[in-house]
C-alpha cells in the first residue's frame, strides 16, 4: 500500500507552522505550545472584536489550519464585542488563557506584526485595523517597547 498525503492539508499545516514560528521569533519564547495558545487567544479576541463580515473576510486570508483555530468556539451572536481600548483587548486575550498566563500585550503585538507581514499592507488588513480602537491600531507596527508604554 502506497502512503499518500492530503496535499492541501499538508501545505496548510506547513504554512501554519511557518506563521507560528514567526510569532515565536517575534516573542522570543521557547515553548511552542505557549506560542500556539497566545496566537489563538489573540486571533479569537481580534475575531470577536470585528464585525461579523470583517471577521469572515480576515479568516479567508488565513491558512486553512489556522482558520480552524480562529473559528474554534465562534458564535457570531453579539458581535462585535465592544472592547473600547487596548487594555480591554489585552484583558480579553488574558481571559482566554486562564491556566497559562501570558504577556497579552506582547503577544498581541507579535501576532499583529506577523499578520501585517503575511497579509501585507492595504486591503484586508487596513479594513481590520479601521475596525479597532485607535490605540490598538498603533500596535500593528509598534515595537515591543512601544507596546508597554
Amino acid at each position: 500500500m502506497v502512503k499518500r498525503g492530503f496535499i492541501s492539508l499538508d501545505k496548510s499545516a506547513q504554512k501554519t507552522k511557518e506563521w507560528l514560528h514567526e510569532v515565536q521569533d517575534e516573542l522570543g519564547w521557547e515553548d511552542e505550545n505557549m506560542v500556539y495558545i497566545a496566537t489563538r487567544a489573540v486571533l479569537q479576541t481580534l475575531r470577536d472584536r470585528l464585525p461579523v463580515e470583517e471577521a469572515v473576510n480576515l479568516a479567508d486570508e488565513l491558512p486553512m489550519v489556522m482558520k480552524g483555530m480562529y473559528y474554534e468556539g465562534y458564535s457570531p451572536s453579539g458581535k462585535p464585542e465592544k472592547l473600547k481600548n487596548r487594555d480591554e483587548f489585552f484583558q480579553k486575550v488574558q481571559d482566554r488563557t486562564p491556566r497559562t498566563p501570558i504577556e497579552s500585550d506582547v503577544a498581541t503585538r507579535a501576532v499583529f506584526h506577523v499578520l501585517e507581514r503575511k497579509l501585507g499592507e492595504g486591503g484586508e488588513i487596513d479594513k481590520v485595523k479601521a475596525n479597532l480602537p485607535k490605540d490598538l491600531q498603533k500596535l500593528w507596527q509598534a515595537s515591543q517597547y512601544e507596546v508597554r508604554k
